[in-house]
């Protein structure tokens, strides 16, 4: 699947605000990638 791959490319914010790209989170373990939409 091509849209994981990109995925990996993304740039985040961790916990302490820094960037860092979305694929630092399942080099060393599997990850859960959860989107929540904020409704208000």
């Amino acid at each position: 699947m091509k849209w994981i791959r990109d995925l990996a490319h993304v740039e985040v914010q961790d916990l302490d605000g820094k960037s860092t790209l979305l694929r630092e989170f399942w080099t060393e373990r599997p990850a859960v990638l959860v989107f929540v939409r904020h409704f208000g």
